[in-house]
């Protein structure tokens, strides 16, 4: 008897389990919670925007109003959003959670709401300048060699810029020459954001060994000078391209690769990708553009001392340039293409002086004013200065620097 009992017992006490996790297990699914979904969106200021209208974009109708106003009692500075500016929009579950206003390095503002509240706050990053000395040695070419020692573009193309009138990178360079640079680097909260000003440059090859020094004078007269205090700058620069490759030189008797016969090459043609952009070698006046015959688009532009350059084969020329207008070295002319009798995209660039085409690889180029003599005792005492620091700065300890 006693032995039924348990037997019954067991079994309604099974069946009272099962029921248990039948509900439990109901239970859990019905109270199963789903994750929030988050999501960014991106936007860059663009010409013509204002504040307003970007919040439309943003869909944020229904708190554009308490965006808007918080931002105003805290100073925000609405006519100075301008291009380039960058907001982050911020939802959950499609509500707002917050919104960031990235105006420059210094200036970050952000929204949040507690959904009942509206709060602005700013961040101040450390921002810090630092002198750093880069070094590295050509592999293959300067921008691939100093990108790989960690450098960007913008490097490249500014380093460049300091010996533009003294070597042509794409056809002077050599494997196993060196690049040094002394320069200053920013950075926002230990993340690097961009470079300052190149105190100091050298560059060392079989082209030369040639020296950018950065001076100021009392005057305010700011150059790049070599050792000696003359101008690295000169009335023309050394090429109108910054990345390129010659293709065919300057001759007096070229078999034409078109019309199959000898004939005077009186310039330089230029290999780059169809819209590389075309500078002016120097300062000028804007005698010719159109099309010229066989030089397809071409520019034509006078500068002193009775040089004129042309470039030939243009795709297309610069916005804004018109016959009589006055441009800079380094202004752009036009695009790179393969307009009139041209095999391929080429830039075909000549130089003339009094009427006469000659050798842009051969002609000397008069350099810009020197260091005023009264300053060149201060300018000695910089240079001399800075390849001390050079020197000590240098990893191996132990870098050739010139007796001065």
């Amino acid at each position: 008897m006693m032995s039924g009992l348990k037997i019954i017992y067991n079994s309604k006490s099974s069946l009272l389990i099962l029921i248990i996790l039948a509900v439990v297990g109901c239970t859990r699914e019905t109270d199963k919670v789903e994750e929030p979904k988050y999501t960014e969106t991106k936007h860059i200021v663009k010409r013509g925007e204002n504040f307003e209208t970007i919040l439309d974009k943003l869909s944020v109708a229904d708190c554009k109003v308490a965006i808007i106003s918080v931002l105003k009692n805290s100073g925000f500075p609405f006519r100075k959003c301008l291009p380039g500016d960058t907001l982050f929009l911020e939802k959950k579950n499609g509500e707002f959670l917050k919104l960031t206003y990235r105006q420059n390095l210094h200036n970050t503002y952000y929204v949040t709401t507690d959904s009942a509240t509206f709060v602005v706050a700013m961040k101040y990053p450390y921002v810090d300048t630092s002198l750093t000395f880069i070094k590295g040695d050509i592999k293959s070419t300067l921008y691939e060699s100093m990108l790989a020692v960690g450098e960007t573009s913008n490097l490249v193309i500014r380093y460049a810029d300091v010996f533009a009138w003294e070597v042509d990178f794409f056809t002077e360079t050599q494997e196993g020459d060196s690049f040094f640079i002394y320069i200053e680097k920013t950075f926002c909260d230990s993340v690097f954001v961009d470079y300052g000003a190149i105190i100091f440059a050298r560059y060392c090859g079989e082209a030369g060994d040639f020296y950018g020094v950065y001076y100021c004078d009392p005057e305010g007269r700011e150059d790049y000078y070599n050792l000696e205090g003359k101008s690295l700058r000169k009335s023309l620069l050394k090429s109108p391209l910054r990345f390129s490759y010659i293709s065919s030189y300057f001759s007096k008797r070229r078999f034409h690769p078109i019309l199959k016969v000898w004939r005077p090459h009186h310039g330089l043609d230029y290999v780059a990708p169809i819209g590389t952009p075309v500078s002016s070698i120097g300062g000028g006046k804007v005698v010719y553009k159109g099309w010229k015959g066989s030089y397809g688009n071409l520019v034509e532009i006078r500068h002193k001392n009775n040089f004129r350059s042309r470039y030939g084969h243009l795709k297309r020329f610069a916005k804004g340039l018109y016959v009589g207008k006055r441009i800079k070295a380094g202004d752009l002319v036009g695009y790179l293409g393969s307009t009139g009798l041209s095999t391929g995209p080429h830039l075909h660039f000549e130089l003339h002086k009094n009427g006469v085409p000659i050798n842009p690889l051969r002609v000397k180029i008069p350099r810009a004013p020197s260091v005023k003599k009264k300053y060149m005792n201060a300018f000695k005492s910089h240079r001399d200065s800075l390849l001390h620091t050079i020197q000590v700065m240098s990893s191996d300890g132990g870098e050739e620097l010139p007796e001065t």
